[in-house]
């Protein structure tokens, strides 16, 4: 149950970041003649999604070793947004960007082999 939790939190994490992206910059505030607020549909989505990320995020800290669940949770969405990145928005990667890469799937390879 518990990698099952972390497998949905991970990716309402990335689709709220992907949605917030493609969303673009469709949050308007405005406070001088009263309150206004204006937020795109996606944008929305993606915030409600990463909204939602963050409340399993809860269950997820007090479920795992905080010294286990954050480098991994971390290192895994870093690298799916990254190849979000490349393939939805034709965002580049320079050399030291995949020696970075490397060293972080070497990372959670190691942390995960290490909880064994």
């Amino acid at each position: 149950m518990k990698i099952a939790l972390t497998v949905i939190y991970i990716c309402l994490t990335t689709l709220g970041i992907f949605l917030m992206k493609l969303g673009g910059n469709s949050l308007s505030l405005t406070f001088h003649h009263g309150i206004n607020f204006k937020i795109g549909f996606v944008t929305l989505l993606g915030f409600l999604s990463y909204l939602c990320s963050f409340l399993l995020w809860q269950r997820l800290v007090v479920s795992f070793d905080l010294s286990y669940i954050v480098p991994i949770t971390t290192g895994i969405t870093q690298l799916v947004i990254l190849l979000i990145g490349i393939l939805f928005f034709k965002e580049q990667i320079n050399t030291v960007g995949i020696i970075g890469v490397l060293f972080v799937i070497l990372g959670v390879v190691l942390m995960t082999i290490g909880k064994r």
